[in-house]
């Protein structure tokens, strides 16, 4: 799927911004923001997760066993918390570092913390690196900012404002639309268009309206009326 900007993965993991009202995906509005059909739908699955998570962690925070573990995690935290502030707290009276199993036990969960900090880090250093090194879209927003989506491998932007370009390219030539026959021709040819999936809903409705326009006009230009 196509993002506000590019081809950025699953949609379900990649972020998703509104659109600007003139791009040919902006077709559905969310919340008073444009977006893509697909997009709104993902926004609204993303808010139904989210409520329903919501309410699974208040029911388990008001179960017996939520009240336990986050009591310990509380106590946990306070120990954390107070070794760090007394650093002698660790070591018996006798001078040798306490060994009994509860202190060991927070000592490994620690450790385990602690690693599990840094792969997380290392992670995000290096997908931060490989976004970074990716090539971005130069296409050039109207608020001047550079989209910042890879783009399509061997081309200057990314996959959605390529297709917005071969849009653009396949301009549909609805003939003169002087007289009745021609306006006929040009409605059977946006059909045509329409049929072969050529064309986005909004250029659809712009067409449309041009050759209702034509057809109104046709009758009072000066044109028709000597032939």
């Amino acid at each position: 799927m196509s993002i506000n900007g590019a081809d950025q993965g699953s949609i379900r993991t990649r972020e998703i911004k509104p659109r600007d009202p003139q791009d040919p995906l902006a077709t559905r509005t969310y919340k008073g923001q444009f977006y893509s059909a697909e997009e709104v739908s993902e926004l609204i699955q993303r808010e139904n997760e989210a409520r329903v998570e919501k309410d699974n962690r208040q029911q388990w925070e008001q179960s017996e066993a939520g009240r336990l573990c986050i009591a310990f995690y509380q106590a946990f935290q306070a120990y954390e918390k107070y070794i760090q502030e007394h650093p002698r707290a660790i070591f018996k009276y006798s001078g040798e570092r306490v060994d009994y199993g509860e202190h060991k036990a927070f000592e490994q969960a620690l450790k385990f913390m602690d690693q599990d900090r840094r792969e997380r880090e290392e992670t995000a250093r290096k997908n931060l690196e490989k976004a970074q090194r990716a090539a971005r879209c130069q296409n050039i927003h109207v608020n001047g900012e550079q989209c910042g989506a890879p783009r399509v491998r061997g081309k200057k932007l990314c996959h959605m404002h390529e297709r917005i370009e071969e849009a653009k390219a396949e301009a549909l030539d609805l003939g003169s639309m002087e007289d009745p026959d021609s306006i006929q021709v040009a409605i059977q040819r946006l059909q045509k268009a329409i049929i072969d999936g050529r064309l986005t809903a909004k250029q659809v409705g712009q067409l449309a309206y041009t050759i209702q326009l034509a057809a109104w006009n046709v009758t009072r230009t000066s044109m028709v009326r000597e032939e």
